[in-house]
């Protein structure tokens, strides 16, 4: 079950859209939201030479100042849970951009689910940030739609099912969420659609999706050459509210980079992604 559901605030615009997403999914399982408010303080440079001195005194003071002045902002955001009710709490980390991924891939780590906005292709998105949190807290995140409320109720959910680890974990993970809903589709990109009975490939995951006592259809998908357009042109005519699905990613430089279908997924959803790696 969902009990425990990480919410990332910034003291943007997009704060309320990711607490109303959080409140949805906690109304339905009973379940403690906590505010993570992340505090962006500049990083300390320090420079050889003459000036070094003064350049460290300046950026102790932007530091200091940024630290000040977000206690405006964290009086605010609890104030805001307050008002949702009494299983809420706000808790703030003041840490650089560089750290920011791994402070909240550790709260991550002892919540059920994580709500932030989606990564890409909006003026607040922090990709690197997130991407950090998918790869390494272990735990789901709901990507929230920028500037988009959820529905009233999360009655349809789609399943972009791969024979992949990572599907397997989202579809464990949004368990909780699909035995709630009142249809669930299995969507399949492939390049065989007249396939059928054991040859289908979705029939193993519906059947194990059955014994929950979840009743989803299969959808096989094909003419497509972009898979990612594909689960969206299926999310959006079956108006579903919810799209679950595997993360996917391959190591670069010490870096995650997401694979393609995940990212155009990510920059392009326009309702709530569930997602797990």
């Amino acid at each position: 079950m969902i009990k425990d559901i990480l919410v990332h605030l910034k003291g943007d615009n997009e704060d309320e859209t990711r607490l109303a997403h959080a409140r949805l999914v906690a109304r339905g399982h009973g379940a403690f939201i906590t505010g993570i408010f992340t505090n962006i303080i500049p990083e300390n440079r320090y420079i050889a030479g003459d000036g070094s001195m003064l350049a460290a005194q300046a950026a102790a003071r932007l530091k200091a100042e940024a630290i000040e002045d977000a206690g405006k902002t964290e009086e605010l955001l609890a104030k805001r849970l307050k008002e949702l009710g009494k299983n809420t709490e706000l808790k703030r980390v003041d840490v650089t951009m560089a750290g920011a991924g791994m402070a909240l891939t550790r709260k991550a780590r002892v919540a059920d689910l994580m709500v932030a906005t989606r990564p890409y292709n909006h003026f607040t998105a922090t990709p690197e940030m997130l991407e950090t949190v998918l790869f390494n807290s272990g735990r789901a995140i709901l990507f929230a739609p920028p500037s988009i409320k959820p529905a009233a109720e999360i009655e349809h959910v789609v399943v972009a099912w791969s024979d992949t680890r990572e599907s397997a974990r989202a579809v464990s993970e949004a368990l909780p969420i699909m035995l709630d809903a009142k249809k669930v589709t299995v969507a399949m990109v492939t390049e065989d659609k007249k396939a059928e009975g054991a040859r289908n490939p979705g029939t193993a995951i519906a059947g194990n999706l059955s014994r929950h006592g979840i009743d989803a259809k299969v959808s096989l998908i094909s003419g497509w050459a972009n898979p990612a357009d594909a689960l969206l042109n299926e999310v959006e005519k079956s108006d579903a509210q919810l799209l679950v699905m595997g993360g996917y990613g391959h190591s670069r430089f010490r870096e995650w980079v997401l694979g393609g279908v995940t990212r155009d997924i990510l920059r392009n959803a326009e309702i709530p992604v569930f997602m797990s790696h």
